[in-house]
């Protein structure tokens, strides 16, 4: 597959279709003077008024009205006034739903020795945005630009076999739906419950 930039197009579609379509994909993030890459692993979508678990379940607030779209525009929180959670707001205007980026691997020249295999791993939401420098600024961010992005995503898919789902963490409503994403035994997953391939 040629890698390319993801556009708008690609964030229009439904959430369990992005989340799903995210694994292997890498994200791109751009300070001043440099560029840290990393390979999604991890993923949950999340709906509106059909999802109990989501931030949008009972209509826009403040921090939720991001989600009711446009699509490709990054919704970042504060978690339990912790850590930052990214997701990326997916499908029509007006219908709210984003994806949570949950684990990713980050990339590194094949020359780069000094980083230590386990320092890459960015495993679970929180260690996902400090490792890639995302914060509460970055909320709202556009990812579809072709230039000057501080923020995109490159298509690099791996093969369907290697997608697995499972209901998602860390919630307490929303449970029983299937809506995690997660490349099947790799370390940087945050957890591995009993997995049902996707299809």
């Amino acid at each position: 597959m040629t890698m390319h930039q993801l556009e708008q197009q690609f964030f229009e579609q439904d959430p369990d279709t992005v989340a799903h379509d995210l694994i292997g994909s890498v994200i791109v993030v751009r300070a001043e003077t440099s560029r840290i890459q990393a390979r999604i692993v991890e993923t949950e979508a999340y709906g509106g008024a059909d999802d109990p678990a989501s931030h949008a379940f009972r209509g826009p607030t403040p921090r939720s009205a991001i989600m009711f779209g446009p699509a490709g525009y990054l919704y970042v929180y504060l978690s339990y006034g912790v850590h930052w959670c990214m997701n990326v707001v997916t499908g029509s205007e007006g219908t709210a739903s984003a994806v949570l980026l949950r684990g990713a691997q980050l990339l590194f020249e094949p020359d780069d020795t000094a980083s230590d295999q386990r320092e890459r791993l960015l495993r679970g939401p929180g260690l996902l945005t400090r490792g890639l420098g995302i914060t509460g600024e970055d909320n709202g961010a556009y990812c579809c630009r072709t230039s000057n992005a501080r923020i995109s995503f490159i298509s690099d898919q791996l093969v369907d076999g290697d997608v697995n789902r499972s209901a998602r963490i860390g919630i307490s409503k929303g449970r029983e739906r299937l809506s995690r994403y997660f490349l099947n035994g790799h370390p940087a997953v945050s957890k591995h419950p009993a997995r049902i391939p996707s299809t």
